[in-house]
């Protein structure tokens, strides 16, 4: 017995003289050669320590730099102490595993190179690994205690070196074990460079393949990670902070599982900038938080939750220019051209179910104390500042189902203001959303107008709530009601509006898109002004608002809304108050211009229905004083459209419309009152119109030289159609095909209205015989030949004739004898004859019966008018006559006094018996030409 405790003492005593004296120093000399003469390395070490006792192996400030000194590796201390227990228990037992203030620096030099590259073996020198059955070997630490001082990653294989640090990485597990099935406690902590942490602590068993715990990770600087991708970035990320925190549970006995509890996750402080600011100016992302909230998976169930997604203090700033968006230039990944791009992997075959199994929901979804701030081409001003922007949806599933309310809250530029809510199914796209628009300014929009709309918002704002039902995320009815206020438009390059109005207000407007209908409630247009210009070239300035081609391109998309359907629109009702229009012509040589304001009224029953007529009542005056009405009916949206229509102009002051009377009528006007009553009917597009046109007292002015004057004795015209009271009443009629290109309404009414100025000129006593209900000439009164005594059928003629000159008490007449030169010249031989018959004792008797004592008396004559002209031939009894009758000389001045007696006679009984005002007659001179001698008798005509 004592030889053996002398052996094994023998033994001991051995094995603490070659642990102290031979391993030992061993152990401090064997590295340090090796690492030189291998890898031509310095190693130091202040001291390797080898406990013979405790079987403890310990390192002290071991340092391992790199081959031109710089810092590599250092090690403050490391130890490793085997467990005496690993004699009976299963596999290696060890009391502690230490290590402490670990300074690493890897350096990444080239693509395939890092700074420890000399220390691995290369594939030659390789020993091949043994065959693994894959299993974990037994091993049992009871205390594993790790801290790092350092742990620095360098990339200098880039243009740009990137390095990444962390700091006081600790590690700390109690009973680490591969045997031990009862879990045992670990921790890990590690800091960032820039105060960010890990903390991660738990329980783990790795014979039973399970573990759980609590991951912590603290306001993580995320600027690194942008560090190391900033080559390739457009962005700089100049702060951003990430935590989150987790429980969780593994098994991964028979198959992997996991479940993790009251997860929460945050971005916090993030603020992102262009890296170059000349490109994109203007460009930034910050954001106060962005958290996840209760966080809850599980592997077994296939199910996630979250409870919150909440964005808070979100602020973009952005632009786009044309096809560029600053935002998506700001996020352009541009990788190294020698990157590898992976291949895009061939379509696989659609499975016949895609669905993994997994199922989610997230409770409330929203963005709060957010803002945008944006540049746009396509409003004015460009810069849209929305501030504050908050929204929601809540009830977020996966697979999608169910209703998911969402709210939108935002104001633009402090002054539009939306709201939105409502629910909307995500699956299939159906919902209803409420809606509230208010303050929005009509101006912002003018850079997105069409370009063929030569025309600009000046002003107006819009006030919109209502209702949208989506079905497909398509709209299917649209619900609304509001107003556009304070609205303003006029043409390009022109100072004047075009058209304003205080309030256009809609009530109830529903429009169903699947149905192809339009209805409203009501439609009130309050102090509305239409500006109507005439142009210096004639031109009207509404013709001028859209670009000729809109016409085709507005018809192919109307074509195209109701190709499948056409459009119903039913509006009961359209209100104006307090509304004018602004009428200015500057056609003409003197600019004209009249206001038709106070228009207050009605426009009934709009509707596209055959059966339905709008009802029109709209009341206004011109100039503040004189009443114009609108009232009728129509069916304008029909097809064809209707028309019956009145429309009454009353008391207007023709002196106002001289700038027209100068220009088309020669003269200008001093004074008068119009009244018009215009009537149309329209129907089957065939145009039936009268218009009744009423000139009180009107006095012609100067006469003015006019290229456009009609050719036409105006004055005369007048003193026609004026009755006694000052009055011209003319009734035109006006009709026509619409369909017909040549049919233009004014030049229509302008033609008959010259007609019967021009009708009333050229057959002025039909015009009178008219008044008094008269076919009779009552321009041509027949006078026996050679006779100047009034035949009673003239006489009844001439009354008739006075009659109607009452009632137009401003015309004159000229009285003209007439003379037919042979049967008067004839008459008047014979009166001659005959006188100087009775003169040569010819008795009165023997004259009237043309007897033997006549017969000798012409026979005398003859034989003298023979003997002086030496004619025997033999002649009749007659043919002695007519010499002796043609031999009486009547002279030109006696078939004169001949036709003005006629004239005298005429006018006397005028004046004598009809009762007309001697000034009223004029007797004109007879002309004794050929041409003006027609008939034996008076020619009347007119004066002005």
């Amino acid at each position: 017995m004592r030889t053996i405790i002398r052996a094994l003492a023998a033994a001991y005593i051995t094995y603490l003289a070659i642990a102290i004296l031979v391993i030992m120093p061993l152990l401090n000399f064997l590295p340090p050669w090796y690492m030189q003469k291998t890898f031509d390395r310095q190693l130091h070490t202040e001291m390797v320590l080898l406990n013979p006792f405790t079987l403890k192996l310990e390192v002290r400030e071991a340092q391992l730099p790199e081959h031109g000194g710089e810092r590599f590796a250092t090690l403050g201390k490391a130890s490793v102490n085997l467990s005496l227990a690993s004699l009976w228990r299963q596999g290696w037992v060890f009391d502690a595993v230490e290590v402490h203030r670990l300074y690493v620096h890897v350096k990444r030099l080239s693509d395939d190179e890092f700074n420890f590259s000399d220390m691995l073996l290369s594939d030659t020198n390789e020993t091949p690994a043994e065959e693994s059955d894959g299993s974990l070997p037994d091993i049992t630490i009871h205390n594993f205690d790790f801290n790092s001082e350092t742990i620095v990653l360098t990339d200098e294989s880039r243009e740009k070196p990137y390095s990444s640090s962390w700091n006081d990485l600790s590690i700390s597990v109690v009973d680490l074990s591969t045997v031990i099935e009862e879990g045992r406690p670990y921790r890990i902590d590690v800091h960032g460079p820039a105060g960010g942490s890990l903390h991660w602590e738990g329980e783990v068993s790795v014979p039973n393949a399970r573990g759980s715990g609590h991951l912590k990770l603290a306001t993580l600087d995320l600027t690194a990670l942008w560090r190391f991708a900033e080559p390739w970035v457009q962005f700089e990320l100049k702060g951003a902070r990430f935590s989150a925190e987790a429980d969780y549970q593994l098994d991964w006995s028979d198959t992997f599982s996991y479940r993790v509890n009251d997860g929460q996750v945050s971005l916090s402080a993030v603020d992102i900038v262009p890296k170059s600011t000349v490109q994109l100016d203007d460009t930034a992302i910050g954001m106060q938080e962005l958290s996840i909230a209760d966080i809850t998976v599980d592997s077994e169930t296939q199910h996630a939750t979250v409870a919150a997604i909440t964005v808070d203090g979100l602020a973009v700033v952005g632009w786009s220019e044309g096809s560029r968006v600053s935002l998506a230039e700001l996020f352009t990944v541009e990788l190294p051209e020698n990157s590898a791009v992976p291949e895009e992997p061939a379509a696989a075959e659609p499975e016949a179910n895609t669905d993994s199994g997994w199922t989610a929901e997230i409770a409330t979804s929203r963005i709060q104390a957010s803002s945008l701030s944006w540049r746009t081409e396509y409003t004015d001003p460009p810069l849209l500042e929305i501030n504050p922007v908050t929204a929601s949806i809540d009830n977020i599933t996966w697979p999608l189902s169910g209703d998911s309310p969402l709210t939108l809250n935002l104001t633009i530029n402090e002054q539009a203001k939306v709201v939105i809510d409502g629910v909307l199914a995500l699956a299939n796209g159906d919902g209803s959303i409420n809606y509230q628009l208010d303050g929005l300014p009509l101006t912002w929009f003018n850079p997105n107008l069409p370009a063929a709309l030569n025309a600009r918002l000046t002003s107006g704002e819009v006030q919109v709530d209502g209702q949208v039902a989506l079905a497909g995320y398509a709209p299917t009815t649209l619900a609304l009601g509001g107003a556009i206020t304070d609205f303003s438009g006029k043409l390009a390059h022109e100072k004047a509006s075009l058209t304003s109005w205080d309030t256009v207000r809609w009530e109830e407007l529903l429009v169903d898109i699947e149905q192809h209908s339009v209805s409203m409630k009501k439609l009130s247009i309050d102090n509305y002004t239409g500006r109507i210009h005439i142009n210096k070239d004639g031109s009207v300035n509404a013709q001028n608002v859209w670009r000729e081609e809109v016409g085709e391109q507005a018809e192919a998309i109307a074509s195209d809304l109701s190709k499948d359907k056409p459009w119903s629109v039913d509006i009961p009702g359209i209100q104006v108050t307090d509304s004018k229009i602004d009428f200015m012509d500057e056609s003409l040589p003197i600019v004209f211009r009249t206001v038709i304001g106070d228009l207050n009224g009605t426009v009934l029953d709009i509707s596209t229905d055959p059966a339905k007529k709008a009802t029109v009542n709209i009341k206004g005056a011109v100039d503040g004083y004189a009443p114009v009405e609108l009232k009728g009916n129509a069916q304008p949206l029909s097809t064809p459209p209707a028309i019956d229509l009145n429309l009454t102009f009353n008391g207007v002051d023709l002196a106002l419309l001289t700038p027209y009377s100068s220009t088309y009528a020669g003269y200008a006007i001093d004074r008068g009152l119009l009244n018009l009553d215009l009537k149309y009917a329209l129907q089957d597009n065939r145009l039936e119109g009268h218009n009744s046109v009423i000139i009180n007292q009107l006095k012609l002015g100067e006469k003015v030289d006019s290229e456009d004057a009609v050719d036409l004795p105006l004055e005369l015209a007048l003193a026609l159609l004026t009755d006694s009271n000052g009055v011209i009443d003319m009734q035109v009629p006006v009709s026509g095909n619409v369909d017909d290109p040549k049919f233009d309404v004014g030049s229509v009414i302008a033609k008959a209205i010259v007609n019967i100025i021009t009708k009333a000129i050229t057959a002025p006593f039909t015009l009178l015989a008219n008044l008094v209900g008269s076919e009779d000439d009552l321009q041509h009164l027949p006078f026996d030949s050679g006779s100047a005594k009034l035949k009673d059928v003239n006489k009844a003629r001439l009354d008739q004739l006075t009659t109607a000159l009452a009632q137009r008490p401003a015309l004159t007449l000229v009285i003209t004898g007439r003379l037919n030169p042979q049967a008067d010249r004839e008459y008047l031989q014979q009166e001659t004859l005959n006188k100087q018959l009775l003169e040569s004792g010819l008795s009165q008797e023997a004259l009237d019966s043309k007897g033997p004592a006549w017969e000798k008396a012409i026979m005398a004559r003859y034989k003298a008018i023979a003997a002086s002209s030496g004619n025997s031939a033999e002649v009749t009894a007659n043919g002695k006559y007519d010499q002796v009758l043609q031999s009486i000389v009547v002279t030109d001045m006696q078939m004169k006094e001949l036709a003005e007696a006629r004239a005298v006679a005429v006018k006397s009984y005028l004046v004598n018996e009809s009762g007309l005002s001697a000034d009223r007659a004029v007797v004109e001179q007879a002309a004794m030409d050929d041409d003006a001698q027609s008939f034996s008798g008076v020619e009347l005509g007119m004066g002005g």
